[in-house]
């Protein structure tokens, strides 16, 4: 498994008038990491070692139970890591056929994401008030939707996130080709219309989507003044 030291990033911030020093953290993908199901404690253990600072996994990646999922949270506990968990309305770690369950109808997204959120909320509570999960970052809908259909999704996500309230982690949807927010101008759009709407923000898939750098003055004031504040 590849690994790499920890990057001593520190960067300053205004939160409440007071300037605070932020730390950029490194977390390792689940992808391709052996022994997690099988072994949490042993592999995360060896995470921290390899200088990491914490892992983005799926619920599938954590346990194939809730009691599983929950032992791997617990394991990231009280090894110091943290946890960026990620929940799918469809087409789960990207793995199997994705034309089907991308075109699946929005409500059969709503209700499989839906599910996910409250299995990771399940997972955090059971670490105690020391849970290592940040945030969830989700992948959201289908690019096959209408802008009226992807919107109207994207405000009932962040509607069921808010229902399961404290004990789910922020969530923020990702940008990835595929889904609801492939597109950077879609994506503004969609902005004005679910403004309670947060985002993680891998913007090369919009490089690849639209075939460019999006380093055009006008490129660039969308990406700053309407994405980057989401």
């Amino acid at each position: 498994n590849w690994a790499a030291p920890p990057i001593p990033v520190n960067r300053w911030s205004w939160v409440g008038g007071e300037q605070r020093r932020m730390r950029l953290l490194v977390l390792r993908s689940a992808w391709g990491l052996r022994g997690l199901r099988d072994a949490p404690a042993r592999t995360l253990a060896g995470l921290r070692s390899a200088g990491f600072d914490g892992l983005e996994a799926s619920l599938e990646d954590l346990g194939a139970s809730a009691e599983a999922r929950a032992e791997a949270v617990r394991a990231a506990r009280d090894e110091g890591l943290s946890l960026i968990i990620s929940a799918y309305s469809s087409w789960a770690n990207y793995e199997g056929p994705a034309t089907e369950q991308l075109l699946s109808p929005p409500s059969a997204h709503l209700d499989r994401l839906t599910r996910e959120l409250e299995a990771i909320a399940e997972a955090s509570v059971a670490a105690g008030p020391l849970s290592p999960v940040l945030r969830v970052n989700a992948h959201s809908g289908s690019d096959a939707w209408s802008e009226d259909e992807a919107a109207a999704f994207l405000a009932s996500a962040v509607e069921a996130a808010s229902r399961i309230g404290e004990a789910l982690p922020p969530v923020s949807h990702e940008t990835h080709r595929g889904r609801a927010l492939c597109c950077p101008f879609a994506t503004a759009r969609l902005l004005r219309r679910v403004p309670q709407l947060r985002l993680t923000s891998d913007l090369s898939h919009w490089v690849v989507k639209t075939e460019r750098m999006l380093d055009t003055a006008p490129e660039q004031e969308l990406l700053l003044g309407r994405v980057a504040p989401a």
